[in-house]
Formats: structure tokens, sequence, C-alpha cells
């Protein structure tokens, strides 16, 4: 194994770094789709947080394939920061101990970061798969437009541990990472490395985010403290007023709160997830008048990997529920005065109030509310039709935000 950031040949070290904690039923898969890499100049640290199960016998296995560290358990970013002081290479990739990547997945992430003079590295797609490794519909592999991904990880985290491949001297400048969160700290990191540096996006999906059931990321209160302790540290502390329309800040603290709304609704949780959406309209009244918000609310008893699709899910009794929702939530006291908005309020009348949308399994979703203007505003590109009563229509892209964390 090469122990400087180049090989010989002149080509990048790149140091994988494999935080584990009791995953030894699932950290043989990852390390075996490091060691299945097309790209062959990588090293592999796995980082044993104190695990009690059988994760020494699995790393063990591997004999010199891997580096293997030990430590008392400290948490999952003291873990993380662990690897990065032992990484030799130029470059980081992060795998979860949980999660796999796929055999080009450093072929074609070194390739887009070294695409054009200045990057810092690159990120791409990943795919939902189940605790067996069988792929889940949803996917997700956006690319933004070149000096936008700061403002959107601002609104809100869309990658997972493995989306962002980058120079570790980016780790030296924004890190360590934070172990007083536990949670977000991979997003609390990626925003100082959005803000200072460029990074290439591709579509190509070369990850697999298991869905693990007990994970950090099913516990919706933790994932709110930290989204929300992430977020002061970077946009200063959640405001205090209510607005129908929130400036950035109130906007992103909107998005946060947002999340968990879904986030507790996926735990069965409707209480906490009501009182979560009621900050979503003291912050930034608008987003219950936007389209795809209120889509993701019907379908927001969807698991991850499940979301948005249609024909695993009850349209009728979802739409029904967030009816009812929205219509608790505008007679709330202390929201009524910003919520008496005309964007809200439903009209009079009822085929202008209520927007019927057509589910590709042929179900319908009531989502109140909106006007037939804002409708025909948005700027989604169709896959299905919408229909307000009465008139057809342009039809709709509703995605869920596919926010991580």
């Amino acid at each position: 194994m090469a122990s400087s950031q180049s090989t010989k040949s002149g080509s990048p070290l790149v140091s994988f770094i494999v935080p584990n904690y009791n995953h030894a039923r699932f950290l043989g898969n990852a390390v075996d789709s490091a060691l299945a890499q097309t790209y062959p100049h990588h090293e592999i640290i796995v980082v044993d947080d104190g695990s009690t199960d059988d994760s020494p016998a699995v790393a063990a296995a591997y004999g010199d394939r891997i580096r293997y560290i030990w430590q008392v358990n400290q948490g999952l970013s003291a873990a993380r920061n662990t690897g990065l002081a032992a990484a030799r290479g130029a470059y980081i990739a992060l795998l979860d101990a949980d999660d796999l990547v796929e055999p080009t997945y450093l072929e074609r992430m070194l390739a887009a970061s070294q695409s054009r003079p200045g990057l810092a590295g690159a990120y791409c797609g990943y795919r939902y798969v189940d605790q067996e490794n069988r792929p889940l519909p949803q996917v997700e592999n956006r690319v933004l437009p070149a000096g936008q991904l700061y403002a959107t990880l601002v609104d809100g985290n869309f990658f997972v541990p493995e989306s962002v491949f980058a120079l570790k001297t980016c780790y030296d400048a924004c890190g360590p990472y934070d172990i007083a969160l536990k949670s977000c700290e991979d997003w609390d990191l990626w925003l100082c490395m959005a803000q200072r540096y460029e990074f290439a996006g591709i579509a190509d999906v070369l990850i697999r985010y298991r869905v693990v059931l007990g994970s950090m990321s099913s516990n919706p209160g933790r994932m709110l403290a930290n989204r929300l302790a992430v977020l002061g540290k970077h946009i200063g502390p959640e405001p205090a007023t209510s607005q129908w329309e929130g400036n950035t800040q109130q906007r992103a603290y909107a998005l946060a709160y947002f999340r968990a709304v879904i986030e507790y609704l996926q735990n069965g949780d409707a209480e906490q997830s009501y009182a979560a959406l009621k900050q979503v309209a003291r912050l930034d009244g608008s987003r219950l008048a936007d389209v795809s918000t209120q889509y993701e609310m019907a379908c927001g008893q969807q698991p991850k990997g499940l979301r948005a699709q249609n024909s695993a899910a009850d349209i009728d009794e979802m739409g029904e529920q967030l009816h009812t929702t929205l219509q608790h939530l505008g007679a709330e006291p202390e929201l009524q005065a910003m919520l008496n908005h005309s964007a809200f309020m439903p009209a009079p009348a009822i085929d202008e109030s209520v927007i019927l949308y057509r589910a590709r399994a042929g179900s319908q979703i009531k989502l109140p509310f909106l006007s037939t203007a804002m409708v025909m505003n948005c700027d989604f590109p169709p896959p299905s039709p919408v229909i307000v009563i009465g008139t057809m229509l342009p039809a709709l892209e509703l995605p869920m935000s596919r926010s991580v964390n």
C-alpha cells in the first residue's frame, strides 16, 4: 500500500473511511464494495467505534487489505475524525459500514473531480436499498448548476455520507467533525465546504444507501435538534417572528421543521408531526400553499426508499388526512392572523379551492387551499395530469424534497 498522497504511477491515492459500530452484519458488504473498485489506488480504513458484536472478527478476515483501528466508543463524528487523522490519501471517500458503493464509484468520482481546474471534489447520485441490499424505487441524483450547491444545502441536506468525494485539504480546512452533533455532522461539514469550494455534480447513481431499522436517521426528535443546531452555526439563530413569506433564514428553518413533519409521520407520531407543522407555518406560512409541500405531506407516511410511490399508498386516505390537518392548522388562534392570506384561505366556491392530484395508479389526492393561478405558475415539468375541478391544467411534477437529514 502506498504511504503518500500519490502512488508511484502519479495517480492520487484515495482513502476510504469506514466508521463502524455494531454493524458486523453489513460491514463485509461495505468493505467488499470498496475492494471491488475499478480504480486501484486506494486504502480502506475501518474505524471500529467500540463495537460489542462480531465486527472485529469480520475486519480481521481481510488481513492487510484494510487498516483496522479500534477505539473506545465515542460516537460517529469521533470515529470519522480518527479515520481522517489516519488517512494518507489526497482524496477522502466516506463509506458507512451499512452502505455500499458501485465498482466504478472511485473511477467516476475522481474523473469528475479532475474534469476542470479549481475543483475540490465531486458529488453523485444514490439509490435506497433495503436491509438485504434489494433496490428500492427511490433514487436521488440531482445535479445543480454551478454556484448553487451552498444555497441548496442551506435549505436541507440531500446528500448521504458517500455522496461527496473531496480533497483531504477540504476536511483539514472545514473539520474536524463536530463531536457535539449526534447527527447531521456531515451536513455541517458540507455547508462549510460548499461555501468555500467548488464541486462537480454527476448524475451517476454510484451508491447504495441502506435503510436500516433503528438507525440514527429514524429518530425524528434527535434529527430535528441537530438540524437546528447546524443551522444555528451557519446562518444564525432561529427567527422568533412569524411571516407569511419568510426570508432566506426563515425559509431554511421552516424547511428543517418540515423534514421533521415528514419524519414524525413516517414514525407514526401524528401529534409531534403537527407540532412541527405549526413551526413551519409560524416561520414561513407560504410553505403550506406550495403544491409540492402538500403533496409530500399527503405521502408523509410512506417510508424512506418508497416516497412518492403511489401504487404503494392509500391515496384517498392520505389526501383526507392532509385536508383535515390543514383545516385544523388554519383554525389555530396564534396562526389565524398570518394565515388569513389570499393564497392560503379557501375561496368560497369549492371548485376554486380544491385541487385533485391524479396519481399514476388512477386515484386522487385532495390538495386544499391552492388557487388555479398558483398551479399554473408552477415551474415543475409534468409527469401526469392535475385537475382543478372543472378545469384541466398542464400536469405537474410533484417531487419529494428528498432531504436526508
